[in-house]
């Protein structure tokens, strides 16, 4: 069967009048402990698959999750055994047999659990929905994560439900999405616990601060998955997917759901990917709007907001760590920077608007809109010969890409900043669709892409430091040595972009695989 569930992190100050609101309302307590079982090299995590064994007030049921068609769907298979033994023989004539026969022997306990859950089903009218509040530990080998969430299972009806009820809840209790499962944590616990044994880590007792910045690293972009001969719809469902996980993990750890982790250079990245995973998500329905009909309605708009709240941040960060390192490497007085002193308050800035109701609600919206829109479209059917059509839109935007981009010096600071954008999206979308495309040829592309965007980049970073060093020249004249070396630096980075565009038109055109 197919398990959708919803999951929302529980902030401290939540936690009671949650519990309360579900007791009164006729819920239950029960008692929850499970043992999760892998190989030492992690075979099963590998494949994202988890087994457990967990006792459900005194009966002991065996799960086997696995991947399923969305971020919020998973495989699931329960059988009730007598004790807490396993039983591999019950997927016999299953698609996991085989993997499960060859690993049987190698299977032990990596991990468990132990939470007190507080459980409720509600009709919604349109179908069944259960609520489970689960408080407690995951445990590996003496090391310990706590756990406070909310989980909305859909048992019945349309997946919306699971929406309408995590928006109330979600706005009323200040609650946070967390698309980790106890799962993922665990396993990622328990590997830290093996570092441990195998001497490769120093530290007993509980966590210590570098351990809990490696269980929290920010999430970077990754490639979509594109099985097969992927029709226009799935190809955008995968990879609208991946960006908007990358979103919502990164606004998870920014908004402070496991505050050990809240170091200034960790908020920083968290920021920096948040911001990357929102322009690639933009740069996905930019993309695939030609096709897919998506609406472009207020959640994108108040997205654009967000973006650019947390880029005012950003701007801070770099000209911080960036630029003003290399000023004072080529000579600049040190001076006192107004930006090092309020980093602290720009970082507290950044982390409520992450925990904030109002984003999200707006990440919720984004999430229900993908899931529900794959439920309609999923059996739809496919569209002819994606590849061709991506790969004429995209020579497309390369072609006038670079047709611009070779008069680069030539262009105004402004199209020079719109230059960076479209490198960006480009680049981007290339990612996404990078199975469809001959190796060599997109190798080649893609590139000398990354090359523009980096130098592009840099002279981004320099205007950025510009502004803010003018306005600091007014009242300290040492500052003015920063605004000569940085017009230097920026006509020798114009002059690098310039070359860089003519080496992309040189790679040439994107051709199908």
């Amino acid at each position: 069967m197919i398990e959708r569930e919803l999951k929302l992190h529980v902030p401290n100050g939540s936690r009671e009048a949650l519990e309360v609101e579900l007791l009164r309302s006729g819920g239950s307590v029960i008692p929850l402990r499970a043992r999760y079982f892998d190989t030492d090299d992690r075979q099963l995590a590998r494949a994202d698959i988890a087994l457990r064994l967990r006792l459900e007030g005194k009966q002991w049921v065996q799960t086997i999750k696995a991947p399923g068609p969305d971020e919020l769907s998973r495989l699931e298979f329960n059988h009730p055994r007598p004790g807490p033994e396993l039983d591999l023989s019950v997927y016999r004539g299953t698609g996991l047999e085989s993997t499960l026969r060859e690993l049987g022997p190698s299977l032990r306990m990596r991990y468990e659990t132990d939470v007190k859950r507080i459980a409720l089903r509600m009709d919604t009218g349109s179908g069944v929905v259960e609520l489970a509040c689960d408080n407690g530990l995951i445990k590996a080998d003496g090391l310990e994560l706590p756990v406070h969430e909310l989980e909305l299972e859909q048992i019945s009806g349309e997946a919306k439900n699971i929406f309408v009820l995590g928006q109330y809840w979600l706005e009323k209790y200040g609650l946070i999405l967390d698309l980790r499962s106890k799962a993922e944590r665990g396993d990622a616990l328990a590997r830290i616990a093996m570092e441990r044994k195998a001497g490769k880590r120093p530290g007993t007792g509980k966590l210590t601060a570098p351990e809990a910045r490696q269980l929290l690293k920010p999430r970077r972009a990754e490639h979509p998955r594109l099985d097969g001969a992927p029709a226009m719809a799935a190809i955008y469902r995968q990879s609208a997917s991946e960006c908007l996980s990358q979103i919502i993990r990164n606004a998870c750890f920014l908004a402070g759901v496991d505050k050990h982790a809240g170091t200034s250079v960790l908020t920083i990245d968290y920021v920096h990917q948040l911001r990357v995973g929102i322009r690639r998500l933009r740069s996905c329905r930019r993309l695939f709007g030609k096709w897919i009909p998506i609406d472009d309605g207020a959640c994108i708009q108040e997205l654009k907001a967000f973006f650019k709240q947390l880029g005012n941040e950003r701007d801070g960060d770099v000209v911080r760590l960036s630029v003003t390192p290399r000023l004072l490497e080529a000579g600049m007085p040190a001076l006192d920077l107004p930006l090092t002193a309020g980093r602290s308050r720009r970082g507290a800035t950044s982390r409520r608007l992450a925990a904030g109701s109002a984003f999200q609600a707006c990440l919720l919206a984004l999430l229900q809109e993908l899931i529900t829109e794959e439920d309609e479209t999923r059996d739809g059917a496919p569209s002819g010969k994606p590849a061709r059509k991506l790969a004429r839109r995209l020579n497309k935007w390369l072609d006038r890409l670079c047709s611009d981009g070779e008069h680069f010096l030539t262009l105004s600071s402004e199209t020079q900043h719109d230059q960076r954008k479209k490198v960006k999206r480009l680049r981007y979308c290339l990612d996404f669709t990078a199975p469809l495309f001959a190796e060599k040829r997109f190798k080649r592309v893609h590139d000398a892409l990354t090359a523009a965007q980096q130098t592009l980049g840099d002279l981004n970073d320099l205007y950025v430091a510009q502004d803010y060093y003018v306005e600091l020249a007014a009242e300290h004249p040492a500052a003015l040595f920063a605004l000569g070396w940085l017009a230097a630096r920026q006509e020798q980075c114009r002059i690098e972009a310039q070359s860089a565009f003519v080496t992309l038109r040189k790679a040439g055109r994107l051709r199908t695989a």
